[in-house]
């Protein structure tokens, strides 16, 4: 890779960052660096920072994520560690903070090929970090931005001991892609897509990501949790959330995806051996293709007044009419330990929703949708425990 050896100040849009001053030995905080000259990058009309092996360490202060910038790691050796106390929930790279939204536009940032993990071992896990989001954007480009998506790129990402991984929430974090993504160990979500009853992070697509280990906080938590309308889901696995409280009603804790949202597609996504539903499927309008439910309400992952036989794999709402499962399975794979009670369950007073696929081995009944006309299900019952 060519790049100049000089600096930000020079004009060169390719920067090594530790050409730049950037220290990677994990000893003192290096962000205020970083946001120097990221910024200066903007400001001479965007360009991108390489960051060879190495641990950088990151304060509360975070690492802002500026306008047509992106940010290279060179793979896991590359590894961004928060440091410090973090009074209130923030991000290590971030746009804005939680509570408001960036103050300069920011369009189709990028942030791609490293990690994000406290603690200076790479594989050996630390005390997850409270407050520390890996990556939380809440864009807002103005009320008449030139571009209404700001189109940001995150990729081959590693997320690991944190608080939660990925928070999206902004009314411009459109347009995004979000890919390759390694997650495990966070005190609550391992990714939220929007917020309940606010517009924000819709139109956005996410593919080949595996999230582990969720709320182990064991609070109101699901693994994945969606509230943003028009998003599309491709081969999205989580599993082993945890969940200590007894399930009633449409209780997401502990759940593998919690779906309270419309217009939004999941094409060969899992949920496995999560403490809570497989799918929370809150509101309607939703498709759901060649997806799996596998052996949820898992006993590893339940603790206090959790039981077994109390999750579902498919967990559908009254409020959710038009939901789809087309082609799904929903089953308990170990039969000497089973803890999914219902393959497909669809609350009573939800007549309109098609289901087809195929259940078994669940501990109480592989199908329950008692006002769903017979004709709107079709599944393939192989017994239960």
């Amino acid at each position: 890779m060519n790049a100049s050896p000089a600096s930000a100040n020079t004009g060169s849009r390719l920067l090594i960052a530790t050409d730049e001053g950037v220290v990677n030995d994990g000893s003192t905080p290096v962000n205020a660096r970083i946001n120097q000259l990221s910024t200066t990058l903007a400001e001479n009309g965007g360009g991108a920072i390489v960051f060879p092996p190495g641990l950088y360490a990151v304060d509360d202060e975070g690492i802002e994520m500026r306008h047509q910038v992106s940010f290279f790691g060179l793979g896991e050796s590359t590894q961004f560690m928060p440091v410090g106390t973090w009074g209130e929930l923030a991000g290590v790279f971030r746009i804005g903070t939680d509570k408001k939204n960036n103050t300069d536009p920011v369009y189709r940032s990028g942030l791609h090929d490293l990690s994000i993990k406290p603690g200076q071992d790479a594989f050996q896990h630390a005390d997850s970090a409270e407050n520390v989001v890996g990556i939380l954007y809440n864009t807002h480009n103005g009320p008449k931005p030139s571009d209404p998506d700001a189109a940001h790129r995150v990729s081959g990402i590693t997320l690991w001991d944190l608080d939660m991984g990925i928070k999206l929430k902004g009314v411009d974090d459109q347009g995004m892609t979000v890919e390759c993504i390694r997650g495990r160990r966070f005190l609550r979500s391992a990714l939220v897509v929007g917020e309940s009853f606010a517009a924000g992070a819709a139109d956005n697509m996410f593919s080949m990501i595996d999230l582990s280990s969720a709320n182990l906080a064991k609070v109101d938590a699901a693994t994945v949790e969606v509230y943003a309308t028009n998003t599309s889901w491709s081969q999205v696995k989580t599993w082993y959330s945890k969940r200590s409280v007894a399930l009633q009603g449409d209780e997401k804790s502990g759940a593998g995806f919690y779906i309270k949202a419309t217009r939004n597609t999941f094409n060969q996504c899992e949920a496995q051996d999560n403490g809570g539903h497989g799918f929370l499927i809150k509101y309607g309008n939703n498709s759901f293709v060649s997806c799996i439910a596998d052996s949820n309400g898992h006993k590893d992952n339940l603790s206090g007044s959790a039981m077994l036989g109390e999750a579902h794999g498919f967990h559908i709402s009254k409020d959710a009419p038009g939901t789809q499962l087309i082609g799904c399975q929903s089953f308990n794979r170990d039969s000497e330990n089973p803890g999914q009670g219902v393959g497909f369950w669809v609350e009573d007073g939800n007549q309109e929703v098609i289901v087809t696929g195929n259940a078994f081995g669940n501990m109480n009944q592989n199908s329950m949708a008692s006002d769903v006309e017979n004709e709107k299900q079709q599944v393939i019952d192989g017994g239960t425990q």
